[in-house]
């Protein structure tokens, strides 16, 4: 990677800090560049190099969490078989990945930006339905599975996260209606 292209992203970090600091003091809406870049200690030029609006900073994070978690995903699974066993996984892991983020989600949903997160959560999961699963039937499976798994996040890190992400995966897997996933062996 070139020097550019680490310093841009040690910016883009570096506004992404500035963002959630600025949300711990006060409702996203109110938030101004000019707060922002000092919170962030950039430069006013480096935010608008990189971004449009504060909305766009939300987005970018939502969009490299949800990378970072692919990726991962893809390393383990790179066939994409939807099996119950890799299902578990999938679901355990998200559960994973959203522990380590938590103080920060928690902190979006008590802003009210929940629906952000989930607008962008279901847009992303229709495109990998349509890139790798694109015969998936019938076409309300997948919308169930999408909201209940969301809103059970989102619930269990405003609970505070105290069940562990295996333990979040079994009583999703087991709340699944039984003709939604291929049966396989018990999950690893």
């Amino acid at each position: 990677m070139k020097h550019s292209q680490v310093e841009n992203a040690r910016v883009k970090e570096k506004i992404v800090d500035g963002f959630f600091m600025q949300l711990e003091h006060q409702p996203f809406s109110e938030i101004r560049v000019s707060q922002l870049i000092k919170s962030a200690e950039v430069a006013r030029v480096s935010y608008y190099r990189n971004f449009d609006s504060i909305e766009d900073i939300l987005d970018f994070y939502l969009t490299c969490f949800i990378i970072k978690q692919h990726k991962k995903e893809h390393e383990k699974n790179p066939n994409h078989e939807i099996t119950e066993n890799t299902s578990w996984n999938r679901i355990r892991d998200s559960f994973i990945a959203f522990k380590m983020e938590a103080e920060r989600f928690t902190l979006l949903i008590n802003r009210g930006l929940s629906s952000h997160i989930y607008e962008f959560y279901i847009q992303l999961a229709e495109e990998i339905k349509a890139k790798h699963m694109p015969n998936f039937k019938p076409e309300y499976k997948h919308v169930f599975v999408y909201g209940a798994t969301f809103h059970v996040l989102m619930t269990w890190l405003v609970n505070g996260t105290e069940e562990s992400p295996e333990e979040m995966a079994d009583f999703l897997i087991k709340s699944l209606p039984v003709d939604f996933l291929p049966h396989s062996s018990q999950p690893d």
